[in-house]
């Protein structure tokens, strides 16, 4: 039903009473109309209201047919999408003939999907039998290896490399070579290698080399190695968390707002606590998180900690975590694990879902051990009302991963919960940006607009 249809009916509700008072009017003889009018009296203002309360009533049971279906449209489109584009397992309701003819394409989709992906899984197995392959092999090294492509991302790294800076800064695959490097320093290195030159420099007391290994055409990868039996030649390359040195430069804020959402570094986290409400004494007693880099989840870059609480976990709250006094008794305290949670997250957007509640329990430890928690933010439980403004979604955990086919392994742990929700962002990415929601502002100004968001701000203002 459209609204020309809505204001059709409304029109007929008051053309009809009205033409059909006009014509046995006018049929009567003009001595019985003059009489009827007489008898009506005042009594003409009670078939007026009768008249409007018509008007209303049609009026009212036409527009909340025509504002369902409009609510239906949306369910259905956005459930179509879902299928489309992350979710191939996804179905309608099944309620009208349209949503099972969908779902029967859906079918056909998903078997093609399948075939696709078992093909893909093929090649990807071949893949990572080679990747096994040259990691067993730059794993029984001795010399520290790691390849790079041209933004400094760190693509790969041996044992020798993470042993050599473990003490000094967190390095693996996915995090940024300016972590580990001064970006002063190895820019102009990392610059030479790309346009084909082998600069080498001089980390500490250990040489390096470094070499591009892809050709002009191809993504772009170089080649860092260590050669420890090397005379030390070249320009000193200073370490990004030596004190002594500067330090590489954050991205301003105005920066990270303009860039698009695949192209940022995420820190998705997840906090268990001992009850609901940090403001009444419950407190952190466990915290996971996991890093996206280019809209990869990079499940071998997590954080994992257990917290002592300084205080008892009620049954009720172990029921549902899993997590006793005793499990946590030699745990550190939650100054100590937010401390080390926030180098984790160092140079990245912190991400969760109904991240408010989870930064009300970190905030206050992060007051006491004197660090920061990085103010730029996204919530996954906004973007899903982002996507889908049917009043009747759900927008928990469970419910969103179940709308795009994501296993929650771990459900109701930190890390679990974290790599749950990582995984639900990166599918969220592509359906926001069909949306025209590309950039980190876009994102934050959409979620703001949400009228959950504005419920939960509610909430929290009592």
């Amino acid at each position: 039903m459209t609204k020309w249809r809505v204001l059709a009916l409304i029109a007929l509700a008051t053309l009809i009473p009205g033409l059909t008072v006009a014509v046995v009017l006018a049929d009567l003889p003009e001595g019985a109309r003059q009489d009827l009018l007489d008898s009506l009296g005042t009594e003409w203002v009670v078939l007026a209201l009768g008249l409007v309360l018509l008007v209303a009533g049609i009026g009212w049971v036409a527009w909340s047919t025509w504002r369902s279906e409009q609510r239906h449209d949306a369910r259905q489109a956005a459930d179509i999408e879902v299928i489309a584009t992350v979710n191939p397992a996804h179905r309608l309701a099944g309620r009208t003939a349209v949503e099972r003819a969908v779902n029967v394409l859906a079918e056909r989709h998903a078997s093609a999907e399948q075939r696709l992906t078992e093909q893909l899984a093929g090649a990807h197995a071949e893949l990572t039998r080679e990747r096994d392959a040259l990691l067993a092999v730059l794993g029984g090294l001795d010399i520290p290896v790691g390849v790079v492509d041209d933004l400094g991302r760190i693509l790969l790294v041996n044992p020798a490399a993470r042993g050599l800076l473990a003490t000094r800064t967190r390095i693996a695959a996915g995090r940024s070579i300016f972590g580990v490097f001064d970006a002063e320093d190895f820019t102009p290195l990392l610059a030479r290698a790309l346009a084909g030159e082998r600069p080498s420099a001089v980390v500490g007391d250990t040489p390096i080399r470094l070499a591009r290994i892809t050709g002009p055409d191809e993504p772009a990868m170089v080649l860092v190695i260590g050669e420890p039996g090397e005379e030390p030649t070249g320009p000193e390359v200073g370490l990004s968390v030596d004190l002594s040195r500067p330090s590489r430069p954050a991205p301003s804020r105005e920066e990270w707002l303009a860039t698009p959402l695949d192209r940022i570094v995420f820190t998705v986290l997840d906090c268990e606590t001992t009850g609901l409400h940090s403001a009444a004494g419950d407190r952190l007693i466990a915290l996971g998180a996991v890093r996206i880099d280019a809209g990869d989840v990079r499940a071998d870059d997590t954080f994992d900690a257990l917290v002592n609480p300084q205080r008892h976990i009620p049954e009720a709250s172990t029921e549902f975590h899993g997590i006793s006094d005793a499990l946590v008794a030699d745990a550190p305290t939650a100054p100590e694990v937010v401390a080390d949670f926030v180098r984790y997250a160092a140079d990245s957007v912190l991400v969760g879902h109904h991240l408010a509640f989870d930064l009300g329990f970190l905030a206050p430890p992060a007051a006491q051990a004197g660090v920061t928690l990085e103010p730029l933010s996204l919530d996954t439980m906004l973007l899903s009302a982002v996507l889908d403004s049917d009043p009747d979604a759900r927008h928990g955990l469970d419910g969103v991963c179940a709308r795009f086919g994501v296993d929650v392994i771990g459900r109701h742990t930190a890390l679990g919960d974290a790599l749950a929700t990582a995984e639900v962002l990166v599918r969220m990415i592509p359906l926001l940006a069909e949306r025209g929601i590309h950039t980190l502002g876009d994102a934050r100004r959409a979620s703001a607009a949400t009228d959950l968001a504005a419920r939960i701000a509610s909430v929290e203002d009592r």
